[in-house]
This record gives structure tokens, C-alpha cells and sequence, in this order.
């Protein structure tokens, strides 16, 4: 009698979903304004949301040391629960959706950067077939990507340099070029061909540390034996474009990242070595259980998407625009 009189209080203490879902917010964002700002809500309003959870379950969940988070025991144990109990609701989603076809259901996807110039695209038809999926698209670097795998907070990633593991399954689905980018002001513009002893003295604009586009071009000098001297890293790819535009430096791009607008003040340098032949890979947790709707995008960027994504990119080199749909 006093076992079942404790369980039926337990639900009221542990407090409603949305404290749960601020909660995990808080932990993936390591803040309570970032959190706030990301769920739509006031700072005090999730702070106050935090306080009631902590009330209700009797013991402090985090304490605040400067500007960063620390959850306390019981707060990690909360977190642990929480995920189980948006674990079992995300599998009632899916069997929800199985019941209903793909008329419902949701599409949660996060992409590297570099690649949030052609997702939109390759999602363009996907979503005109099925309208009534909701799609949540997430756009980070690599390093917070591998934070949202290791977390299990989506359901497919795009990487241009996929992680290594067995804990994950990466796929080829279209190729990534990276090129050799210097205004168009400078001396070896216009030379049609290029060796890489002519450019090894200049200062390069690259991106951060851990960044895929950085792994893949250190990975490619290795393999050629050859290094940059000089560098300076930007963590963006409107950044980089715009250092090389300031005539601070060449810079080694996705082509992806190339617009009309940049094809008046860059130019591509024909540069032995390259470009580097790269691909975009569609990354998963290893043995994920995919939603009706996940299952489906992942046979469609598998099938229709890895010859839409081919004739993008050279459409794209040709017209440093995106290829718009025809219907």
C-alpha cells in the first residue's frame, strides 16, 4: 500500500515535460540563456521552470559557477531519466508514424557549415512530397556535431570528414571538392597551372582546429609531403571568404561555398594537387532505430539524392549558383 501510494506521487515530482525538456536544453547548451533563447523562452522564465524541478524533486539539480553549469548527482540522474522518458516518446512518435504513413511525423537533421549550402536543396523535393513532416535542421561545426552524435540528439548528420568508429555508420553520398581560392588581384592569377612550391610561402586562411575541412586538407599536404608555413584560422566560412577578399591570404574552400557574387572577386588557382576529392557523408549512430520518416529520407538521399547532389556540385562549379527545381 505505501509502495503504490509513493508511485502515484512520483509523476508530480519529477515535474511536467517542458521543465524535463529545459532541463536537457540547459545540459546540451551548458547554459541556461543559450537554452532559453533556443526553447523561445525568457531567461527568467526558464531559470524560474529549473527552480520548480529542483523544489519538486527536494534536492538541488546544478549550481552555477561563472558562466557555466554544474549538475549536481541528482541533477545527472534527472538528465539520464530525462532522456529515457523523450527515448520512449520519440519511439511513440515513430510507431505513430508507421500508423500513419508519412501523411505525419518529424525529420531531425544537423549538417556541417559547409554543407548548409546544398541541404536546403536536397530537401527542397523531399519536403514537396511529403508536406506534412516536420523538419528540424540544425547547422554546426564539426566538433559540435560530434557533440549531437555522441548525445543521440538527431536523426542523420552530414559531415564532409565523417568521425572514425565503430559507434557510427557513414555513408558516400556526393562528391566535395576543395579548391585553392586568392583574389583576383593576385600575381599567379590567370597562370594555368600552378606548382604548390609557388604558393608555399603564403599565408593561408584556414578554419579551426578539428574542423572537417581543415582535417581533410592537412590529411591531403601530408599525404604529398607537404605542410603550410604560414596560417590563420577563422571559425567560419564567410570569414575565410572575406580574409581572402581583404587580400590577407589564399584559402582552400568547398566550392559549395562559392556564390555569383564571390566569382567577380575570387578566383580558383589551378594548383597541383588539386582540387582535393572529398565527399559528403550521411552519418548515423551505429544500430540506430530509425523513425518512419528518418528511414525514409536516408533511402532517398541514398537513391535520388547522391545523383541530385552530383550534378549540383557541377552545376555549381559552372555557376557558382544552386541548380533551382524545374517543378
Amino acid at each position: 500500500m505505501r509502495s503504490e501510494t509513493v508511485g502515484s506521487r512520483l509523476p508530480a515530482r519529477i515535474g511536467t515535460f517542458r521543465q524535463l525538456e529545459i532541463l536537457l536544453k540547459v545540459a546540451e547548451c551548458n547554459g541556461i540563456a543559450a537554452a532559453a533563447q533556443q526553447l523561445h523562452l525568457s531567461q527568467p522564465s526558464a531559470s524560474m521552470q529549473l527552480r520548480k524541478l529542483s523544489d519538486q524533486v527536494g534536492m538541488p539539480l546544478y549550481e552555477v559557477l561563472g558562466r557555466r553549469i554544474r549538475f549536481t548527482d541528482a541533477g545527472e540522474t534527472m538528465l539520464r531519466y530525462a532522456r529515457e522518458v523523450f527515448d520512449c516518446l520519440t519511439r511513440l512518435e515513430m510507431e505513430l508514424s508507421e500508423l500513419n504513413g508519412m501523411q505525419a511525423g518529424r525529420l531531425s537533421l544537423a549538417v556541417v557549415s559547409s554543407a548548409e549550402y546544398f541541404i536546403p536543396h536536397l530537401l527542397g523535393p523531399f519536403y514537396r512530397r511529403y508536406p506534412n513532416i516536420e523538419v528540424e535542421l540544425q547547422v554546426g561545426n564539426r566538433a559540435q556535431l560530434l557533440e549531437r552524435l555522441h548525445a543521440n540528439l538527431d536523426d542523420l548528420y552530414f559531415f564532409g570528414y565523417p568521425p572514425d568508429g565503430e559507434d557510427f555508420d557513414a555513408l558516400a553520398v556526393g562528391p566535395n571538392h576543395l579548391v585553392v581560392v586568392a583574389p583576383k588581384t593576385h600575381p599567379l592569377a590567370g597562370r594555368k597551372k600552378i606548382r604548390w612550391d609557388e604558393v608555399a610561402d603564403e599565408q593561408f586562411i584556414v578554419r579551426e582546429e578539428g574542423s572537417g575541412t581543415r582535417l581533410a586538407i592537412e590529411a591531403h599536404l601530408q599525404a604529398l609531403q607537404l605542410g603550410l608555413k604560414h596560417k590563420m584560422s577563422i571559425a567560419s566560412n564567410a570569414g575565410v571568404k572575406h580574409a581572402v577578399l581583404a587580400r590577407m591570404g589564399l584559402a582552400v574552400i568547398p566550392t559549395l561555398i562559392m556564390d555569383e557574387g564571390d566569382q567577380h572577386e575570387l578566383v580558383v588557382l589551378p594548383v597541383e594537387g588539386f582540387p582535393i576529392e572529398q565527399h559528403w557523408h550521411l552519418v548515423s549512430r551505429a544500430n540506430k532505430v530509425y523513425s518512419v520518416v528518418a528511414k525514409t529520407f536516408r533511402e532517398y538521399v541514398m537513391s535520388e539524392g547522391q545523383s541530385m547532389l552530383s550534378e549540383a556540385l557541377v552545376y555549381w562549379e559552372t555557376h557558382h549558383k544552386p541548380k533551382l527545381p524545374t517543378r
